[in-house]
């Protein structure tokens, strides 16, 4: 059974009744296996981006994808496939996987989770220490007429001009360190909207917000006009240009995200590259679904692939100007996204399977069910599975479809 077919066997509950409004909650079970069938959707777009490279010394012709992520988590590293629990969690290991944290809904949930207890526990220990924090986000105009790669490289550009202006270096001196996000969304009225988040950090009380959005809004106006960009101070009675808040205050981000819990900002920082399409702005990945539902020739598909060349060696999360806080607190300067994505980790076995029959399940478009398998059952239910939904004789071209 593919990860689709199995997902539609999945009850749906209400995760939230507003205005006579009842929006669904999906099945937690449909949740992990839907990173399943979107990076299945993702290779299956990617698939044609070939490019044929010479071996220098055999003058061999050798077909490389020209995206990473079209082989993540398809092959096995070694003879046997394991599938291994930690903790709540269930995952393969001898797998090569990307570390695209941009592209890869596994790769990016396993990453940016990590992210997240990072940063989570640097915040611990500023408050532990006396000190305290902001989140400043910084926007620039844009339209739907945009290119992405251009607008990214500029808006990259600016925000290091403003770093170097002399403004800003003076606002630098009072903080003990920062760290900065990149997300990038996109809608069908206003094109790509790429904005950072900062988490800046203070050794005592920070300044009031409203007065620090205040003072840094002219330089980074200042900064995004040198390469081309527009900003606003404000649109419809919001801050645009930058908006300040404090760091450490829950509500603020359960207000934003008015239907998560437990909210942070070290979540606002590294799970927003998994959140859903919220209102008219879509995230990459409910424009990758958008993209598989309507086929490789659709225009979705390409600002997809418009949005994965644009974003190929950039980094989601840097800690630059956070490393000498981080050495004073003992915690690692810097990151690597696909070490991080690669490493295993403590866990205990539940079951191996050949990598043949990896294979079989794999071109099934049924590795989020094996895994859901393996929750439930153990080595008993992946058996079960295995013969009864991915024997030899079961079709493995299906196209994925949802």
């Amino acid at each position: 059974m593919r990860d689709v077919d199995y997902v539609r066997t999945l009850p749906v509950g209400v995760r939230h009744v507003a205005d006579n409004c009842a929006i669904p909650a999906l099945d937690p079970a449909a949740l992990r296996i839907r990173r399943h069938i979107l990076l299945s959707g993702c290779q299956s777009l990617t698939y044609p981006y070939w490019r044929e490279t010479v071996d220098k010394e055999t003058g061999e012709i050798r077909r490389k994808s020209e995206f990473r992520v079209s082989v993540c988590c398809r092959q096995p590293i070694d003879e046997s496939v394991k599938i291994y629990r930690h903790d709540t969690a269930v995952g393969y290991s001898g797998l090569m996987r990307c570390g695209n944290v941009w592209a890869c809904p596994i790769c990016c949930a396993k990453v940016m989770r990590r992210r997240a207890d990072q940063i989570s526990a640097l915040f611990e220990a500023v408050h532990a220490s006396g000190g305290s924090a902001v989140m400043a986000t910084f926007t620039a105009a844009h339209t739907v007429h945009d290119d992405l790669a251009t607008l990214l490289d500029a808006f990259k550009s600016a925000k290091r001009a403003f770093t170097q202006s002399r403004s800003q270096r003076d606002i630098a001196a009072l903080r003990s360190g920062a760290l900065s996000a990149t997300e990038i969304t996109y809608s069908p009225s206003n094109g790509w909207h790429p904005h950072q988040h900062d988490a800046w950090f203070f050794r005592g009380p920070s300044p009031d917000a409203d007065r620090l959005a205040d003072a840094l809004f002219a330089p980074w106006r200042a900064s995004a006009e040198k390469f081309g960009l527009t900003t606003l101070a404000s649109y419809r009675g919001h801050r645009v240009g930058v908006d300040v808040r404090p760091a450490w205050d829950a509500s603020e981000y359960l207000a934003k995200f008015d239907r998560e819990r437990e909210w942070s900002l070290s979540a606002e920082m590294t799970a927003g590259r998994l959140k859903l399409s919220q209102g008219k702005s879509m995230t990459p990945w409910a424009l990758l679904e958008d993209a598989i539902l309507r086929g490789k020739d659709s225009p979705a598909a390409k600002l997809w692939i418009d949005y994965l060349r644009a974003t190929k060696g950039k980094a989601v999360v840097s800690l630059k100007a956070a490393s000498a806080l981080l050495k004073s607190f003992g915690m690692p300067t810097t990151l690597d996204d696909f070490a991080d994505a690669n490493d295993v980790g403590e866990g205990e076995v539940v079951g191996c399977i050949s990598d043949i029959s990896f294979d079989r399940v794999a071109r099934a478009s049924g590795l989020g069910r094996l895994l859901e398998a393996a929750r439930s059952g153990g080595l008993a239910e992946i058996d079960r599975v295995l013969q009864s939904d991915f024997s030899a004789s079961s079709n493995p071209q299906k196209e994925l479809q949802l």
